[in-house]
């Protein structure tokens, strides 16, 4: 019996040992929350590039005044020097300001022996244009319009601001693939196509 009193300690420990075991550590019960996905972005923003614009047979760009009074003839009405600032001419610096040629409602601006299109009218049936395969007249509507540019189409969904009791929409222009400052003004009424602006910042 004197020999086990020394063992009592070690016996007394690992019995302890055996009957307290550690619990293992607490885990989370509340699984992380997985991160929201990115929105996603169209690969190419809706543009358009001045070789799909045609108005009345004639190419979106500069025209020769001549070249206009072979297509469209006199205009009704002309407001000399006019064009003050954002001319989509190019013409010398110290050149004076050019005209507004007025065919009805549509205008062209017209500097010496050169002109170019600001805005067509699509209401009389005498002007129209196209955007690649979009035809751009007194036909074409909203909807339309909106299967080929959805994106653009959402904000002729509000009234426009700067024309009261029509809607709107802006395309931009882009020149091989590098976006520019102008851009493309579609102008509707109860979903109709109204008027063609070409804007450019002055």
């Amino acid at each position: 019996m004197k020999h086990l009193f020394p063992l009592a300690p070690i016996l007394l420990c690992l019995a302890a040992c055996q009957s307290n075991p550690t619990p293992p550590a607490a885990t989370s019960a509340t699984p992380p929350i997985p991160a929201a996905p990115p929105k996603e972005q169209p690969a190419t923003p809706e543009h358009i590039e001045a070789s799909m614009l045609t108005i009345t047979g004639l190419p979106d760009g500069e025209v020769t005044t001549q070249q206009l009074l072979r297509q469209l003839g006199r205009p009704d009405s002309i407001a000399k020097g006019a064009v003050e600032c954002g001319s989509r001419l190019d013409v010398p610096m110290n050149s004076p300001n050019g005209d507004f040629w007025y065919y009805g409602k549509t205008m062209y601006e017209v500097n010496g022996p050169q002109a170019i299109w600001c805005s067509f009218d699509v209401t009389s049936g005498k002007f129209q244009g196209k955007l690649g395969t979009l035809v751009l007249n007194q036909n074409t509507t909203l909807e339309d319009v909106r299967r080929f540019f959805p994106i653009a189409a959402r904000e002729a969904d509000k009234p426009s601001t700067s024309q009261p009791g029509e809607e709107e929409m802006s395309l931009p222009f882009y020149d091989k693939d590098m976006p520019m400052d102008d851009s493309l003004t579609l102008l509707f009424k109860h979903g109709r196509l109204q008027a063609v602006e070409y804007f450019t910042p002055c």
